[in-house]
């Protein structure tokens, strides 16, 4: 390789590669190749990029530079090749350092084309000749007519507003910006959404022009590549047209606090949720540097070890004393490394009593020392982690460990290999290493802050009425010029997102062609055996030496109103007591013989008729094969020996349970949204949200409102249900791994068969009747996710593969620019079920009724339809990684004990395939009627802001809170 200089090279077993470090010789870009033989080829390229201000500006070019560049000359490269590629990744991330670029995909042609499109655009972006990009995904005013409110909006802007909703997100922020105030870490990268519209455009494009050069790069290779050919294509196509340069993007870091500082702040609340205790305690620490492997893993470890893991002390000794509902941690993604324990739905009055308990509580295990056997079980799960690798996206997620050293001037080998690392613990655990390092690191550690947060009654609202007003007074001060130049902007941006791109530009981005596709879908191997007259489903996967074991057995015979028990009993087992075990031995017992057991109420529908399903209870554990005996013994201990007789306990782990879930909710609204509208109309919808959704929430909502009293009605009703769930009628077991090892464990599977108690239940009939309840369910957030859909299979549609295609056109074109580009929506799409369960959905979306109106519209815009046949080719092709997606080992287990329960077979896959690869526009456009019909149902909910969602109350049925 003549134009890159090695800088070392080593075989590493964690990631299973040969890794190289290279150096380009002429402009100095960094390059890291993992060679090796899977298949899903990885490219990423990063760049060094410290915020200089919290206007967004790190996040706002990363949206940008995807938007067409010297080359590729569409508005949005980026979607096109959503639209087009077989990608198995493709996205961009804004850290508070970083900006990355990683894509992957598993056919060689389009790999290269994915690694050309991202390196022209973020070396080329038509960033610097089309300021309408920048008004788009950053931030511009809003102005249609003369007399209508100014207005700010865009893409990133709206984002961050949904992120500054947040209460979580709002504390972790406060106690990184009170670490490291006066740094590159002491404003937020992604932008706050008061500074973005400080951002000027001159100020945008010189922070590309900056930051974005191949000296301040980092480039990143993984897979079956020739990686020569690899390099040299980058070479000969970009990097040997720059020369080095000296680009400071260094991370400027704050001198290390001398004594803890206090900080106090607040966040936005409702009336209701200001009836409770919702405050926040938290004490974060910096430990220590990313340039320290130790520290690295050890901070990591103590996270686990202290707080979150189910025996953690600190965790222990804070429920103990009644002192909040949920306790978790918080670690940064920076040059320092930063660890913070914080107290969620506590009182922040309490805050010298927090500092003292964690104090004396560290200090105890430092004297006395942590349990040996609950540090090699957090050790063991460590291990766990790093023999699975990083699952599904491996390839991307060695690519962000990597950088956790690489970017500060450190080897990235250092962040792929830890076995050393914990071999050294290990020798030196019985030394008092551990409790040595917390002392050191945590007691006698000043650089370190203690925060409160309280709940400011409709805080959001406040600001928002306060941005209204600034913006009023902005435009009474205007010129009439001024007022009409604003208007000019918003229609000439108005008319760039609504204008197709020309057939010229539409040329410019690569693609496949349909020779290029394999009809097959990826066969997996399974082979069928029996035990005791019990099913074996064994898959055989290289899994490092883990066997996954799923032990599912059928529970349709528990009734409709004892679903949210069943999901709360199943919460709870491994977490309490049993007969033999507290529940901290327990945990230790659990990861000291295996890497987690885990209990998932499931729902299979039959492939072939959407009225036949069945909900299972699928028990999962994943070990070594030396350790499945003793793990299906504790699974038998756990299944037989559980008591539900401890109050306390089953009271904090309610209430975490709870926090967890409007955590869940406030995060992925959109999925929660879209699965609430199913619920409506769907019965398998409806029971899953009974297992886990929202009405599951709303039910661990009032217990914990009422637990001393629910308590003894509960705990009598779980012990019947548990009594009546573990048996052997109907049991599947689903054996992942060695092919070899997994026939060598059959005695094992035998002799926990036996112990089976064999008992015939009666399937309960679940009554289900549709009911569009149309709920707007308001919350503290600035912004809304908003859902519409129906079950197409009631409107007599048959499950066609061509339905995939008109997904990705849908989601990719009509929804992305009516929602995303011009409503400034975070994003939005619709989900078509093989069972044809549709629900539409946006995200972060600062609209109601005109993405209502939008989803109205889908069937007219589908009559409608123009496409090319390039360009339907292209759709279909983007398509086909719905019928054969990327699967970790412990996946495909999970995906053929699906298709055995469902009865989905290899060649109905295939045939849906063809049918996509067939899709004619005529096809198509016969979906227009039945999208009119759905959305005449008038099946919809919206989910978020209070101001919003009251602001258009008259189309609901009921508006409520979400608490």
């Amino acid at each position: 390789m003549k134009n890159y200089k090695l800088i070392e090279t080593k075989y590493i077993d964690e990631v299973t590669s040969n890794v190289s470090v290279y150096e380009h010789i002429n402009t100095g870009a960094k390059v890291l190749t993992l060679e090796n033989h899977d298949n899903n080829k990885a490219f990423g390229i990063g760049f060094r990029t410290p915020p200089e201000k919290g206007n967004g500006v790190c996040h706002i070019v990363e949206h940008c530079v995807l938007s067409g560049s010297k080359k590729y000359r569409t508005k949005e490269p980026f979607m096109d090749l959503i639209k087009s590629s077989l990608q198995t990744f493709l996205n961009a991330m804004t850290f508070p350092d970083k900006t990355i670029y990683p894509v992957s995909s598993r056919n060689k042609k389009d790999f290269y084309n994915l690694m050309d499109v991202y390196l022209d655009a973020v070396f080329y972006p038509m960033i610097h000749e089309e300021e309408k990009i920048f008004l788009q995904e950053g931030w511009h005013y809003e102005l249609e007519n003369k007399d209508d409110e100014l207005k700010y909006n865009g893409v990133v802007y709206n984002e961050m507003k949904g992120v500054y909703s947040s209460s979580e997100n709002i504390v972790a922020d406060g106690i990184t910006f009170a670490l490291h105030e006066n740094s590159s870490y002491g404003v937020d990268s992604g932008g706050d959404p008061k500074l973005i519209p400080s951002l000027s455009y001159e100020e945008f494009k010189n922070y590309h022009k900056k930051y974005y050069h191949p000296s301040n790069s980092y480039i990143y290779l993984y897979g079956d590549l020739n990686m020569e050919e690899a390099l040299d294509y980058i070479h000969e196509n970009y990097l040997k047209d720059f020369e080095r340069q000296e680009i400071d993007s260094k991370v400027i870091l704050n001198d290390e606090l001398k004594e803890t500082k206090d900080v106090e702040i607040t966040f936005s609340a409702s009336k209701e949720e200001m009836k409770g205790n919702v405050d926040y305690l938290a004490q974060g620490w910096t430990i220590g540097y990313q340039d320290n492997k130790m520290d690295v893993f050890m901070r990591d470890f103590l996270s686990e070890l202290l707080i979150d893991a189910q025996a953690a002390p600190l965790k222990k000794k804070i429920f103990e004393l009644g002192l909040a509902e949920d306790v978790y941690a918080e670690t940064s993604s920076s040059l320092p490394l930063d660890l913070s324990i914080v107290l969620k739905n506590t009182d922040a009055d309490k805050k010298d009593e927090f500092v003292k308990v964690l104090r004396e509580t560290l200090e105890d295990l430092v004297k006395n020392g942590i349990d040996r056997d609950f540090l090699q079980a957090t050790l063991n799960k460590f291990e766990f982690i790093f023999r699975e690798g990083g699952g599904t996206q491996k390839a991307i997620i060695y690519y962000i460990r990597a950088l956790n050293s690489w970017l500060y001037d450190s080897s990235p080998l250092d962040s792929l290999f830890y076995n050393d690392v914990i071999e050294e613990i290990k020798s030196k655990i019985d030394d008092g290493f551990v409790e040595k390092y917390i002392e050191e690191k945590i007691l006698n550690n000043n650089y370190s802050v203690v925060l409160s947060a309280r709940p400011e009654l409709d805080k959001n609202e406040k600001q928002d009425e306060e941005l209204r007003v600034e913006l009023q007074n902005k435009k009474e001060n205007m010129t009439d010029e001024e007022i009409e130049e604003i208007i000019r902007k918003t229609k000439e941006l108005d008319e760039y997102q609504s204008n197709e791109d020309s057939d010229e530009a539409k040329a410019t981005i690569p693609s496949l062609e349909i020779e290029d596709i394999d009809e097959k879908v990826t066969h997996y191997d399974m082979e069928e055996d029996e035990i005791e007259g019990i099913k074996l489903i064994k898959t055989p996967r290289d899994t490092n030496g883990i066997v996954y074991t799923t032990i599912s057995t059928e529970i349709s015979h528990v009734e409709k109103s004892d679903l949210e028990k069943v999901q709360t009993l199943v919460a709870l087992l491994g977490l309490i007591d049993t007969e033999n075990y507290s529940y901290e031995e327990l945990n230790n017992e659990i990861y000291k013989a295996t890497g987690g057991i885990g209990f998932y109420p499931t729902i299979y529908v039959d492939s072939n008729d959407n009225d036949k399903f069945s909900i299972r209870l699928n028990i999962k554990m994943k070990s070594t094969s030396d350790n499945v005996a003793r793990g299906l013994e504790i699974i038998r201990e756990i299944t037989e020996n559980s008591k539900f007789d401890s109050k306390k306990r089953i009271s904090e782990l309610l209430f975490i349970l709870k926090s967890r879930y409007e955590s869940t909710i406030l995060q992925s609204g959109h999925q929660v949204i879209a699965s609430i509208v199913k619920s409506y109309y769907s019965k398998t919808s409806d029971l899953q949200s009974h297992l886990g959704g929202i009405d599951y929430y709303n039910f661990l909502k009032e217990l914990t409102e009422d637990f001393e009293n629910k308590f003894d009605g509960i705990k009598s009703e779980m012990e019947k249900i548990y009594h009546e769930l573990f048996h052997r009628d109907d049991l599947i077991i689903s054996l992942t791994g060695d092919i070899d090892e997994i026939n060598n464990l059959k005695p094992e599977y035998e002799k926990y068969i036996n112990s089976l108690k064999s008992e015939k239940y009666e399937r309960v009939n679940y009554d289900f009747k549709p009911n569009n309840k149309n709920e707007g369910i308001y919350t503290t957030s600035n912004v809304v996710y908003v859902s519409k859909g129906y079950d197409l299979s009631k409107l007599g549609l048959d499950y066609k593969g061509d339905i995939v295609v008109l997904q990705n056109i849908l989601n990719s074109s009509y929804l992305h620019n009516e929602i995303r580009a011009k409503g400034g929506a975070y994003g939005a799409g619709v989900s078509v079920g093989r069972n044809l369960e549709m629900a539409t959905y946006s995200y972060r979306d600062p609209n109601l009724t005109n993405t209502l109106k939008v989803y109205d519209e889908i069937g007219e815009y589908i009559r409608n339809l123009k496409i090319s046949d390039e360009e339907l080719k292209n759709f279909i092709i983007g398509s086909l990684n719905a019928f054969d997606p990327l699967l970790s080992p412990a996946q495909v287990g999970d995906i053929n004990l699906s298709r055995y329960i469902t009865g989905l077979k290899e060649e109905d896959l295939e045939k849906s395939k063809k049918e996509a690869l067939a899709t004619s526009i005529d096809g198509l456009k016969s979906y227009a009627d039945i999208f009119d019909k759905a959305m005449n149902e008038n099946y919809f909910a919206a989910l978020g802001s209070e101001k919003i969602i009251k602001d258009s109350q008259k189309i609901f049925k009921e508006v409520k809170s979400l608490k």
